[in-house]
């Protein structure tokens, strides 16, 4: 499988870079397109405020007094036939109607509009059909003059606009296109270390890193999370090879002495009596009782951190299960010279498996009867924490330094006291797992003298 990965050619690009270009640029173009449209929309508005302005300002100007009196129909009339005879082109026209709707000056001929603002369609001399925009104001006389402001402008823009909105369209296409294509190649450039770094690692160099001095922002964070998920991931391979190593050491003594033994129980072994060969066989069924324990404790290790352990989690009254277990295991403490307490316990109801807290309990209390002197007392107790609680095992023993205490959670691992001593050294390693199995913690401290373990399980 390796051969097949060292062997398969580089892509310059991720797979869904071309897509996710694709999608980049269609947005960018849309949003190009909207824009065109508003800026439309805006434009448009803006050119109908000034017709209406220039209507008022020249219906005005029409309507203005003459000689302190209002402008009846004969003076805008007057002035209207002034503006014909100058015979200058304009955009504007001027027409007087009558009550009755007659042209009485003007050259204009339309319906009579409503007075204010209004659009209207005219017919020019070329029999061509034009729209406008009307400012209609009533004389106090009854008749209405009407400014008319050709549109053309507004016209000529919204025949424009399809052409222009597409080239918009396209244009912003292309450049969102070519946009997301150099930021994926800036991307995949930036990414290129990443990925020597995987086929690195892929071909059995733990050690290497992504480099990240010419990295920066998102980028160089990403490859911070990478590079400590290596330094687990490395961290935890090698202690896999100590696990194995230490694994193999500790099930080669106990079966060496196993086949030692087996060995002078032979029938051919000379001078050895009925209850020699009892004793023998009996050692030796000791010996295999620990190879088992062993894998056993192996086996419930690996399910515990795998999560394959059946369990039957449900509400757990954990002051009630702590005083069991206290009473049971007061007189195994008590044969080995020991003693155990009960202090303050708290109420509380945890969801947890019982039978693994008494087994991680149990454990717990083995590990004090066996490993401290006579004399030692436990003491156990229950506290609450929020919604939840923390068992507390302390005992007043020797105690383990502060670099013991992290180490002896490891499989394998015994305190400097305890290396004279039988057992699998995995009995805190599955104390440990069985806490993490129910989403809490274990941790170690110095009680002062002796140590404490405190166990905190979420409510």
């Amino acid at each position: 499988m390796r051969d097949a990965a060292e062997t398969q050619p580089q892509r310059p690009f991720p797979l869904g870079m071309g897509r996710l270009a694709i999608q980049f640029g269609a947005l960018f173009a849309l949003a190009m397109l909207a824009m065109g449209l508003v800026v439309f929309m805006v434009a448009q508005q803006r050119i109908a405020r000034r017709i209406d302005a220039a209507l008022e300002y020249h219906s005005s100007k029409y309507l203005a007094p003459d000689h302190g009196r209002p402008a009846d129909s004969a003076v805008v009339a007057a002035r209207i036939e002034a503006w014909q005879a100058q015979k200058a082109l304009s955009e504007r026209t001027y027409l007087l109607l009558g009550r009755d709707g007659r042209l009485l000056a003007g050259r204009l001929h339309i319906p009579p509009p409503a007075p204010g603002f209004s659009p209207v369609r005219y017919v020019s001399r070329a029999h061509v059909v034009h729209k406008g925009r009307a400012l209609a104001t009533r004389l106090p006389d009854g008749a209405l003059f009407v400014v008319v402001q050709h549109s053309e402008a507004a016209e000529s823009l919204q025949a424009i606009l399809p052409g222009v909105v597409m080239a918009i369209f396209a244009g912003a296409l292309l450049a969102g296109l070519a946009a997301t294509m150099l930021f994926a190649r800036q991307t995949a450039l930036r990414l290129a270390e990443t990925q020597a770094a995987a086929d690195a690692i892929a071909r059995g160099d733990l050690s290497r890193r992504i480099a990240t001095d010419r990295l920066d922002g998102m980028f160089a964070h990403q490859a911070q999370s990478l590079n400590r998920m290596l330094d687990r991931m490395e961290e935890l391979v090698n202690a896999q090879r100590q696990f194995s190593s230490a694994l193999a050491h500790d099930l080669r003594t106990p079966l060496t002495r196993l086949r030692g033994l087996l060995a002078s129980a032979r029938p051919e072994s000379a001078g050895e009596s009925a209850s020699d060969s009892d004793t023998l066989i009996e050692r030796a069924e000791r010996e295999c009782a620990s190879v088992i324990a062993i894998f056993d404790a192996l086996l419930r290790l690996a399910e515990l951190e795998s999560g394959r352990h059946p369990t039957a989690v449900a509400p757990l009254d954990l002051g009630s299960l702590v005083a069991d277990v206290a009473e049971t295991m007061e007189p195994v403490l008590a044969d080995h010279g020991g003693a155990l307490r009960l202090a303050h316990v708290d109420e509380a109801v945890v969801r947890a498996d019982a039978g693994l807290v008494n087994q991680l309990l149990v454990n717990l209390l083995e590990n004090v009867a066996t490993h401290t002197p006579p004399g030692t007392t436990a003491t156990l107790r229950v506290e609450r924490a929020g919604e939840g609680a923390v068992v507390i095992l302390a005992d007043d023993g020797p105690g383990l330094a502060a670099t013991d205490r992290s180490r002896v959670v490891r499989p394998f691992e015994r305190g400097p006291e305890s290396a004279s001593r039988r057992g699998s050294g995995l009995g805190l390693s599955i104390a440990q797992a069985i806490v993490r199995f129910h989403g809490g913690t274990l941790a170690l401290a110095d009680n002062a003298p002796g140590l404490e373990v405190r166990m905190t399980f979420p409510a």
